[in-house]
């Protein structure tokens, strides 16, 4: 994917655009920083990868312990069909 010098309707270039698409992701995955993954369970239900702290699931919660709640990776969770 090329990003293009051309302004678009928001007066902003695809750099432009990009680059505050990945400050606010930042911002966003620093509200995590503190978890311990003691608390958590932070592998994935169906791979077993070590997912994003912003993906946890916390071990005491109520989904966790009644209905085995655990979090999902992003390759796993595309496989799912979602209805929203």
């Amino acid at each position: 994917m090329t990003l293009t010098e051309e302004r678009g309707p928001d007066g902003r270039t695809d750099a432009e655009r990009q680059a505050a698409w990945l400050a606010e992701e930042a911002r966003f995955e620093a509200g995590f920083a503190s978890r311990k993954a003691a608390d958590y369970h932070t592998r994935c239900r169906d791979c077993g990868v070590f997912v994003k702290k912003s993906r946890w699931v916390k071990k005491d919660s109520f989904d966790a312990i009644k209905h085995q709640q655990r979090p999902l990776c992003s390759p796993c969770w595309s496989e799912y069909d979602h209805e929203y």
